[in-house]
């Protein structure tokens, strides 16, 4: 089945990740099966297959995402026939989850050296109890709220919280510098553990002074001395605008965001 004619894709009914592949291998791919993993246990778990069953999904996956090759996005979506809003049928094993990889060629060359422009809006709260680790969720809401708020010249919207402190972008995480400290929004409902994100916290220690998962305001970050968005296709990536306001990036960030992307793409 295409992933347009994908109901599971379509309405949110599924796990999913999405990732690059470089020259034939899937770059960060422990990273992606751990979450990735988690999620479809939490959805469709537990499984029949006793504690077999992390060694057959992964064995799934692998056999599946390794008949692609070259530099390509993956985005593979993991779902159960007939599920409804993610809803737990039963006990199954996972030879019933079915897995569906969309691969499209990627052209480094569009990205390179761009940077997004980014326009605030509140996010819609999601229930407490979602797992931060959970990928999934449709994205109608996603695009409605692009067309309402997205001005002309804006690449994003940036969610923020009903206290007015940054989350996400849409398609990143966000951290923010200032006198040589990393601040990311801490991970939950709202904020995804996104693959990169947890790269660049691993790595960052080495670069920066510190290094804080803490809730930042909008005011914080009009006073960084920069700012930068993380997913699994583009890595770190510069964000030099957010509402009609211009990033000013310190010269000594720049150098060390640099050190950063080379470090976390490597």
């Amino acid at each position: 089945m295409s992933e347009s004619r994908n109901r599971a894709f379509m309405y949110g009914e599924s796990v999913f990740t999405t990732a690059r592949m470089n020259a034939g291998s899937f770059l960060d791919w422990e990273y992606h099966f751990e979450r990735l993993s988690r999620g479809v246990e939490y959805v469709y778990g537990p499984f029949t297959d006793g504690d077999d069953w992390l060694a057959l999904l992964k064995n799934r996956l692998e056999s599946r995402w390794s008949q692609e090759d070259g530099d390509k996005v993956l985005r593979i979506t993991i779902y159960r026939e007939q599920a409804r809003g993610l809803r737990r049928l039963g006990l199954a094993s996972v030879t019933d989850l079915k897995i569906h990889v969309s691969a499209l060629p990627y052209d480094s060359q569009r990205t390179k050296g761009k940077t997004l422009k980014l326009r605030t809006t509140s996010a819609i709260p999601r229930p407490h109890w979602w797992p931060s680790y959970l990928k999934a969720g449709n994205y109608l809401e996603v695009i409605l709220a692009q067309k309402v708020f997205l001005r002309p010249g804006d690449d994003d919207l940036l969610f923020t919280s009903s206290s007015d402190t940054i989350l996400s972008s849409s398609v990143a995480n966000i951290f923010v510098v200032r006198h040589n400290k990393l601040y990311t929004p801490p991970v939950g409902p709202n904020v995804l553990e996104g693959i990169m994100r947890r790269k660049v916290l691993e790595m960052a220690p080495d670069i920066f002074d510190e290094v804080l998962e803490t809730e930042t305001t909008l005011d914080q970050l009009y006073k960084a001395d920069g700012v930068f968005g993380t997913n699994s296709v583009r890595g770190p990536f510069l964000v030099d605008r957010v509402d009609d306001h211009e990033i000013n990036f310190d010269q000594d960030f720049l150098r060390k965001f640099e050190l950063l992307r080379d470090r976390t793409l490597a």
